[in-house]
């Protein structure tokens, strides 16, 4: 691409930040191509928003003029271009060829490195052991320690955050206990909630995921059962799983709490408007998978990494959040969690529809998965419920944990 028609690459993500009373937009790429973040002024991140390879230095000026009515000097758009392509943001033979070196080398990767270690948990294995179970402390909020108290019960599904931990940590510690104090379980299908668009709407793996406790294996014979079932190519965009923490994060209280257990990693991505025009392929796969849970012989339980709402400036409200807006979120998360806990796929489904996810859950493919997959085997139990602010300008994020459980079983004690 011409640096006189600049083109921003496709994988980038504009987050809103306040600097005292300013605001400013950071560029991050969500590839990791550049781990550095850009922080732009609004004047500037208007100019970079008309970079879509349509727009030459002379429209970028006009366009600026008639916006804030005065003069872009043509030296001033070229060195904004010149910082955008040392950052590898420009879609061009560069950045192209340095992405995919990157790939390359993902793909010889004899497994999934951990890629979050040393920035949202601890790397060191001893340390990282005591922060987790830190998280089941009753005094921090947590459920107690886990296998106490055997629940006898069948889990077939699992609900758990992928908050920052040390924000949302003990309401994964809520969900773990659910896991271990069930029967137990050979193999978990992590689905993950996909952050960036997916070629076809999921992305598996067969590689195992390092923690700072050990390796995370994969079961490649389900891997292998599940893809020969499906027809899409269900790992052209394995790539996407090299970054994505969703699924990262469950693989480290896997480690510590069910150390042989074996994942299904598959990332999913797709919205409301996906599940109105393109729901076919997406029900291909739900089919696949429920067909292999039942062929499988071994015990399976499917593990949705999922937050819900996300509300505030930071992800894109015009409003400022005060408590009125936590209480009224909650009030609707009660209804999509019922929805849940009685494992309603078409109630769930509409829900979200109708109000095109404007509350922005960020887990609505792993979630739909889950419940299609489980439809009419299972019932719920809500474990868990919370919320965090994450901004100043109290922006804040709820996340909750559940559990699925097989139906019509006797409880022992």
């Amino acid at each position: 691409m011409s640096q006189d028609l600049p083109k921003l690459r496709s994988h980038l993500e504009a987050i809103p930040i306040r600097r005292g009373p300013d605001l400013y937009i950071a560029i991050r790429d969500v590839e990791g191509l550049n781990p550095e973040t850009l922080v732009l002024s609004p004047q500037a991140y208007f100019i970079v928003s008309l970079m879509d390879g349509s727009n030459s230095t002379v429209d970028i000026q006009a366009a600026f003029m008639r916006k804030f009515g005065h003069i872009l000097y043509r030296e001033n758009v070229a060195k904004l271009i010149d910082q955008l392509d040392a950052n590898l943001f420009l879609d061009n033979e560069r950045s192209r060829d340095g992405l995919q070196r990157l790939i390359t080398e993902f793909r010889e990767q004899p497994s999934r490195r951990s890629y979050h270690a040393g920035v949202s948990y601890d790397a060191d294995p001893e340390a990282l052991r005591n922060q987790l179970k830190s998280f089941f402390d009753p005094e921090n909020g947590g459920p107690g320690d886990p296998g106490l108290d055997k629940s006898g019960r069948t889990l077939l599904g699992l609900v758990a955050p992928h908050i920052d931990l040390r924000a949302g940590g003990p309401c994964f510690a809520h969900a773990y206990k659910a896991m271990v104090e069930a029967n137990p379980v050979s193999t978990c299908v992590i689905l993950g909630t996909g952050h960036e668009p997916l070629q076809n709407y999921f992305s598996l793996t067969r590689k195992g995921f390092e923690t700072p406790l050990g390796l995370v294996s994969a079961d490649n014979d389900f891997i292998d059962e599940l893809s020969s079932r499906c027809s899409m190519d269900l790992f052209a965009d394995e790539f996407a799983h090299r970054r994505e923490h969703t699924i990262e994060f469950q693989t480290i209280f896997l480690k510590l709490l069910l150390p042989h257990l074996r994942i299904v990693p598959i990332l999913c991505s797709f919205g409301v408007e996906e599940m109105e025009q393109q729901v076919d392929p997406i029900l291909e796969m739900v089919q696949s998978l429920r067909e292999t849970l039942h062929a499988y012989p071994q015990p399976v339980c499917l593990l949705a990494s999922v937050d819900l709402a996300h509300i505030g400036p930071r992800y894109g409200d015009s409003f400022r959040p005060h408590a009125g807006t936590v209480a009224e979120t909650q009030d609707e998360d009660g209804r999509l969690l019922e929805t849940l806990t009685v494992a309603d796929a078409e109630a769930f489904t509409s829900l979200l529809v109708n109000q095109r996810n404007r509350r922005r859950i960020c887990g609505l493919p792993p979630l739909y998965v889950m419940l299609k997959s489980l439809e009419g085997q299972v019932e719920g139990e809500l474990l868990h419920y919370d919320y965090t602010e994450v901004d100043g300008d109290h922006s804040f994020v709820t996340f909750a944990s559940l559990a699925l459980y097989e139906k019509d079983v006797v409880l022992t004690r």
